[in-house]
């Protein structure tokens, strides 16, 4: 019995340690324009995106089993729904997208590599 409640202890520490994988802080490399684009995802299911650290988009999404949906500032509102891959030991992300109706957000998306700030 014990062991037991031993062993919920150091599972239920250790689940309230984990965060989920995608909340903080994330940016691309510079572009070849010179542009560098950043998203800050908040545990509120709140994000924002700032190209050169000006605000260029907001909104709200869910993140469940690497599907990220969202809806934000653009595209009439239009849901966009894509699945995240996480890469180099998740400190990289790609989207691929699932369905997106807004053109020009989806093929934004697509193209786009986002780093884990520190």
């Amino acid at each position: 019995m014990k062991k037991l409640l031993i062993a919920a202890g150091i599972f239920a520490l250790i689940s309230l340690t984990i965060t989920d994988q995608l909340t903080g802080t994330w940016e691309t490399k510079l572009s070849p324009k010179g542009n560098v684009t950043r998203v800050v995802f908040k545990s509120d299911y709140t994000f924002e995106g700032f190209i050169n650290k000006k605000p260029f988009v907001t909104g709200k999404y869910t993140f469940e089993n690497d599907v990220f949906s969202f809806v934000d500032n653009g595209c009439d509102g239009k849901k966009g729904v894509y699945k995240i891959v996480f890469f180099s030991n998740s400190d990289s992300i790609r989207f691929e997208s699932v369905n997106d109706s807004c053109e020009e957000r989806r093929n934004g998306m697509i193209r786009t590599v986002l780093g884990r700030v520190k």
